[in-house]
């Protein structure tokens, strides 16, 4: 079996593995609280997971997908990245905020790394054959996502 992008499959699952579980904690977290705002972030994290599965067998095996199959997968992956994005807004709109929130604080740095992750993987840096800007900004979202997860542990609904 050939695999056409074996690092870009590898850190697409580690996002969606670091996804999930940020989706599971957080459930664990709110279970019993009725707070809205931490159900929209955890399916936010949920949808993020499911696009970085995806993605990642988009990049892992296109050799093997079909000329349906192929943009399908694609589409379907940007598709919940923007979904994921929008429950994240969801999430925090809902959210009884102010500046001096500690979840501020969290929100802002997981945009930073964002940001960062984004500028990577428009750019053509790669520090390896094997590690190239896509790897590098999955693995800074990874820890981008870390900084959204411990800023929606902190939400409380309006």
């Amino acid at each position: 079996m050939q695999i056409t992008e074996p690092m870009t499959l590898l850190t697409d699952y580690i996002l969606a593995v670091g996804s999930l579980f940020f989706a599971v904690r957080l459930k664990a977290t709110t279970q019993n609280q009725g707070q809205t705002c931490r159900k929209l972030w955890g399916l936010a994290f949920l949808f993020a997971a499911a696009a970085a599965l995806l993605g990642g067998t988009y990049h892992g095996f296109s050799v093997y997908l079909g000329e349906f199959l192929h943009p399908a997968l694609w589409n379907s992956t940007v598709y919940f990245i923007g979904l994921a994005s929008g429950l994240m807004i969801a999430g925090t709109l809902s959210a009884s905020l102010n500046r001096q929130d500690e979840s501020v604080r969290w929100f802002l740095s997981g945009v930073g790394i964002s940001l960062l992750g984004l500028g990577i993987q428009q750019s053509d840096l790669a520090l390896h054959e094997h590690m190239n800007h896509n790897d590098l900004s999955h693995l800074i979202l990874l820890g981008a996502l870390y900084l959204f997860y411990r800023g929606s542990r902190l939400l409380q609904d309006r």
